[in-house]
This record gives structure tokens, C-alpha cells and sequence, in this order.
């Protein structure tokens, strides 16, 4: 009998418990469907094709600048700032900004080795690199010691990663001039892959200003 009993006070508090567990469980569901509207409400659209590229001025890894990027469309491209990199400033030529991170990213250093063994052989392309999430102190070293010339965008607090929507690196992007997107390209492109896209993207832009002219 007192087995019975607690076995029927028990299955009293199990009974009691459900719609307890049911009302947890609706609210935790709720957050989580909030939260994932949230963080998809907060992630800028991927760029496309024939988009043009977000405005942004950032410092140089290599200056002494040490602020976070500026990405108002209105301010950037006329902002004037000690060692400030504008992206704007690349749009008269075919640009190719490779986009990377210092941590969790092993193939971003060897692509921008790529960029620079290979870029002295397109003269007319201008080529940037931004480096996201960083300090200068690191970014500026990271520049010296692998002998990057190119110029380094650092994009410190991850601004322009977001408008960009970058979600890791390498992160190539390829413009005509004029700042409009050709294409994009995730992850590592070896030295035969990377003059490929280099040499089709001049060879579209050309294309492209004689379509212009005519």
C-alpha cells in the first residue's frame, strides 16, 4: 500500500509538471525563433553580381591611426583621415580586395602571398587587402613580416565585414571600375587559379568600357 501510495503521489507530481515543462518549452522555443529573426534581420544581404561595392574608409595597418572603419555612404568616401584607406580611392581601376582574419584562417596568409607574387603582373588593377577584426599593433606586424606592399585596410571591430557580408576568409572580391561587383569568391585560389579571375576580370572590364563608348 505505501508503495501504491507514492506511486500515485508521484504520478501526481508528474501530472502537475507537464503543463509546467509545456510552458518552459513554448518560451524557450519563442526566444530561440526571435533571437534567429533577430540575427537574420542584423546580417546585410550578400552582395550580387552588378552590386555595388559598400562605401567604408578604414585605417591603414600600417598607420598609426587606430580608430574602427567609417561605413556611412554619405561620410566615407570624402572623410578626411591620417592614414585612412577609401575604398573609394580604387574604384578607377579593376579592384580586388582580399578579405581575411588573423585567427582560424590558415589559407588567408598564403592568398595574400599570392596577391603579392602575382600583382606586378597586372599593373592596370589595383589590389587591397582588409584585415578583420584585428589590433594595428598585429596588423601592421603581420604586413612587415610577409613583405605585403599592397595596401592593408584594417577594419577593427568588423564594420565593413558586416556590410560586406563576409562570413570567413579568404573572402575575394573582384570589381570592374567604378566599384561594381564582378564576383566573388570564398576561400583560397592558388597562383594559376588567381591570375585566371585577375585576367578574366580585366579582360570583362575592358569589355565592358568599350560596350560603354559605343
Amino acid at each position: 500500500m505505501n508503495e501504491e501510495g507514492q506511486g500515485g503521489a508521484g504520478s501526481g507530481v508528474w501530472r502537475a509538471a507537464r503543463p509546467y515543462s509545456a510552458v518552459v518549452g513554448v518560451i524557450f522555443l519563442a526566444v530561440v525563433v526571435f533571437a534567429g529573426i533577430n540575427a537574420v534581420s542584423n546580417k546585410a544581404p550578400s552582395l550580387q553580381p552588378g552590386d555595388a561595392l559598400p562605401k567604408f574608409a578604414a585605417p591603414s595597418a600600417t598607420g598609426t591611426t587606430d580608430k574602427d572603419a567609417n561605413i556611412r555612404p554619405d561620410r566615407a568616401c570624402t572623410i578626411r583621415v591620417k592614414d585612412a584607406i577609401r575604398v573609394c580611392d580604387y574604384f578607377d581601376r579593376p579592384l580586388v580586395m582580399v578579405a581575411w582574419f588573423k585567427r582560424g584562417c590558415d589559407s588567408c596568409r598564403p592568398q595574400l602571398d599570392t596577391v603579392e607574387r602575382v600583382r606586378s603582373r597586372f599593373p592596370g588593377v589595383n589590389f587591397l587587402g582588409l584585415d578583420i577584426k584585428d589590433s594595428l599593433g598585429n596588423a601592421g606586424k603581420e604586413v612587415r613580416e610577409h613583405g605585403w606592399r599592397f595596401p592593408m585596410a584594417l577594419d577593427r571591430n568588423g564594420d565593413v565585414s558586416r556590410i560586406y557580408a563576409i562570413a570567413g576568409g579568404p573572402t575575394l572580391f573582384f570589381a570592374y571600375p567604378g566599384g561594381v561587383l564582378q564576383r566573388i569568391v570564398r576561400g583560397a585560389l592558388d597562383d594559376r587559379e588567381f591570375v585566371a579571375h585577375v585576367e578574366a576580370l580585366v579582360k570583362a572590364s575592358r569589355a565592358r568600357e568599350r560596350a560603354r563608348r559605343s
